[in-house]
């Protein structure tokens, strides 16, 4: 169950919230300006009403009442004038928030290391970005503008009438202080139930995600239908909170006709009293239930923004503590901006845990020598992907130093160290674009005929062709319409675009057969010539020409030498190497 959040909590939250609004002050001001007009013309209207009723109908002057009249066409012309530019600038600056809102997450989302999407599900992050930031930003598009006019519709009316005729405030109270003792219990019930609309809109929402990911997995393990019955009972649970908790605002919205028909009872029976007795006029009394009637309206909106808010709030939470979460790697402010041409790659006593257990990597040493060819083998879980993404600093070291060309890279820009790398992972992500954009993605701006050389190079070029539309078919979600095979060759041709100086390939050619292996392969020693590669082998006889083979065993260096010198050795690399263990590493 979602705790509530506490009123130091929702403080917090609402500055937060609020702060969006820094960088907008002037409009932010005028915006308020352009409400102030607005009830300034709203409290005239009742002014020019009782004057009308009591002064200019009883002389029967046809001129004075047309003028009179154009008078109060004037005022409700220049409120629409003022509302017009008051809601303009309430657009403007709620877009203008909500962009620089989404800019913060999605740098955030690029901030964030591999570790976080390894622990977050997809379909959370997907809430997040749908359901939290959705209703967390009404309270730029909504609630915080009409918390401050409805705030100033409640106070100017109620200063006038309880300076002129204190009574005809207290009538319209009278039914505000009803609607707010009834609507205690709804307002309490609201948010117990929102609490728990929005922990059930995040889990529905992975459940969805899941169902839709996993359909193939779903049917061939025969757990449709468990999976089916799991899914509804997360929808189930969000459907019910929803349920009850539009019920009780259904029942707030209820009580202000409610209210609102006492407060207009007392307001006439004493109104009409006063008429009697000589003490008020007519127009007096209309000028009266118009500022009466703007209290009302002030003061139910008001209250109906609180909870509102509140709700917003319970999505807001996500929004700050996902932007709160600090990276893995960071990058110092004072990190180096150099160009390195040529250079070793030297791991120095590295070890690295994902958590504080088990290491990963334990107190390695070993050099990747600039231009030449290393292999790292090993079992499953022996720490070889992990040394790869170690390179580009997509983790951050436990212990030691990782140095390219004598530089520390955790004192190198990211984005200046990330260029010299050219990564291919095992796991192949392609874009819901075409084939060409998904290859242009290793080089936005290169040409069509740069796009079908690389494809060309990796035996792409003619499956590509088979395809409806060439190299401009939509690939769909995660390149679904190609084979893992043909996902690995479209992935190396964007490698092989961008041409880095360093190229690391993590198992990129598992999904292979031979023969286009053989042609990837070809390709990959062209491109690599004067090149450092640096790759993780699940087939060891693909790599006896390379310079060095570092051999891993549960995150150490068993190993390391040449195919020849370790086949010599009798150890463990010959032992993969007889037992053909090729599938295996």
């Amino acid at each position: 169950m979602k705790k509530q959040l506490e009123k130091q909590e929702i403080l917090k939250l609402y500055f937060w919230t609020l702060s969006y609004f820094k960088p907008f002050i002037l409009p932010t001001l005028l915006y308020v300006l352009c409400g102030g007009g607005m009830i300034w013309g709203e409290l005239m209207i009742p002014r020019r009403m009782g004057y009308l009723i009591d002064n200019v109908i009883p002389i029967k002057s046809m001129h004075t009442l047309v003028n009179q009249i154009l008078i109060l066409c004037g005022i409700v012309v220049l409120i629409l004038i003022v509302k017009s530019m008051f809601n303009l600038l309430e657009q403007i600056i709620a877009n203008k928030i909500i962009k620089n809102q989404q800019t913060d997450l999605m740098v955030q989302l690029q901030r964030l290391g591999f570790s976080y999407y390894e622990k977050v599900p997809t379909g959370q992050i997907l809430a997040l970005f749908e359901n939290a930031v959705n209703e967390t930003q009404q309270t730029y598009t909504f609630l915080f503008p009409q918390f401050i006019y409805c705030f100033a519709q409640f106070t100017v009316p109620s200063i006038i009438l309880i300076s002129s005729e204190p009574v005809f405030f207290w009538a319209a109270m009278v039914g505000n202080i009803i609607y707010v003792f009834l609507n205690r219990t709804a307002n309490k019930r609201i948010q117990y139930y929102l609490g728990i609309e929005t922990r059930a809109a995040q889990v529905s929402q992975q459940s969805l995600y899941d169902t839709i990911e996993a359909a193939t997995e779903l049917k061939a393990m025969g757990s449709k239908d468990w999976f089916i019955k799991r899914t509804m009972e997360d929808f189930n649970e969000f459907r019910i909170a929803r349920m009850w908790s539009i019920f009780w605002r259904h029942f707030r919205y209820t009580t202000v006709g409610l209210t609102l028909t006492v407060s207009i009872v007392l307001f006439y029976f004493y109104g009409l009293n006063l008429i009697q007795s000589g003490q008020l006029s007519l127009g007096q009394l209309i000028g009266y239930s118009f500022l009466m009637g703007l209290v009302s309206r002030g003061f139910s909106v008001f209250f109906y923004i609180i909870p509102a808010q509140y709700n917003a709030l319970n999505y807001a939470k996500y929004l700050y503590e996902f932007l709160k979460l600090k990276p893995d790697v960071i990058e110092d402010d004072n990190s180096l901006d150099v160009q390195i041409n040529n250079f070793d790659i030297e791991f120095k006593n590295v070890s690295f845990t994902y958590r504080d257990d088990q290491p990963i990597i334990k107190d390695i040493s070993f050099t990747i020598p600039a231009g030449k060819k290393t292999a790292i083998v090993g079992g499953s879980g022996s720490g070889k992907s992990t040394l790869l993404k170690l390179i580009g600093r997509f983790y951050e070291v436990t212990h030691g130093e990782i140095s390219v060309g004598g530089y520390d890279i955790r004192k190198l820009k990211l984005e200046n160290l990330r260029q010299n790398f050219g990564y291919v992972f095992q796991d192949t992500y392609l874009f819901n674009m075409s084939i060409k954009d998904n290859i242009k993605f290793g080089k936005p701006n290169a040409t069509e005929a740069e796009v079908v050389q690389a494809a060309k190079r990796v035996s792409a070029h003619q499956f590509i062709m088979d395809t409806e539309e060439g190299y401009d078919t939509m690939l769909g979600e995660r390149g679904v319409r190609l084979s893992g095979g043909q996902k690995q060759r479209i992935s190396i041709a964007r490698m092989l675009l961008k041409e880095p100086q360093v190229i690391l390939l993590d198992e990129a050619t598992s999904a292979l057969d031979n023969v286009t292996e053989s042609a990837v392969k070809r390709s990959l020693e062209e491109l690599s010539a004067g090149r450092t590669v640096v790759t993780v082998a699940h087939r060891l006889s693909t790599i006896r020409e390379y310079d060095l083979i570092i051999v891993l065993e549960a995150g150490e260096i068993a190993e390391q030498g040449t195919y020849q010198e370790l086949i010599d050795k009798k150890g463990l690399f010959y032992t993969l190497v007889m037992r053909g263990a090729l599938n295996e590493v």
